[in-house]
């Protein structure tokens, strides 16, 4: 069994904030794909679970899909490009499965999809042979969903603040 948590990561770039990343026994996912497949620029991808997502359409696909109904399999973003933080850049993908107990992540690639529509995401995937299978305890996922989620709200709640506070001026 693996272990998946949402922990706060130091950006690697002076321009991003910190943010909450995936950390996957042990280590960042990212840094374990650009390990894996080195000079892809994979490093430094972020989680697609960030208030960061600019399109609303594509955050509601990702926030859909990231937690399959039981028996049932998805195909995620889960890591995005940050300078465009949607799904036009570098999109890395899990198959993704809920067993009622575990939560799978079959396998892991990059987008290759062509069409712009937000539901076609992940219809045209290169698949990473060197990424083995990832099987998390569903307590587990659900939590690092809700670290997440937390995380979300309280980016949310900066940027309306950060507005409200422009806008008076």
């Amino acid at each position: 069994m693996n272990s998946i948590k949402g922990l706060l990561d130091k950006s690697d770039d002076e321009i991003y904030d910190d943010f909450i990343n995936f950390h996957i026994d042990g280590t960042w996912l990212d840094e374990k794909l650009e390990e894996l497949y080195p000079g892809n620029g994979y490093k430094g991808t972020v989680p697609t679970l960030l208030f960061w997502m600019e399109i609303e359409e594509e955050r509601k696909l990702v926030w859909k899909r990231i937690l399959p109904k039981n028996g049932e399999k998805t195909i995620c973003p889960i890591l995005m490009c940050p300078d465009d933080a949607d799904f036009s850049c570098t999109i890395l993908l899990a198959e993704i499965e809920n067993t009622g107990s575990t939560i799978k992540w079959n396998k892991i690639g990059i987008d290759q999809t062509k069409e712009f529509e937000t539901e076609k995401i992940g219809s045209t995937v290169n698949w990473f042979e060197k990424v083995q299978p990832l099987e998390f305890k569903l307590n587990d996922y659900l939590d690092m969903i809700n670290d997440f989620k937390k995380q979300f709200e309280f980016d949310k709640k900066i940027w309306e603040e950060r507005n409200r506070n422009y806008e008076k001026k």
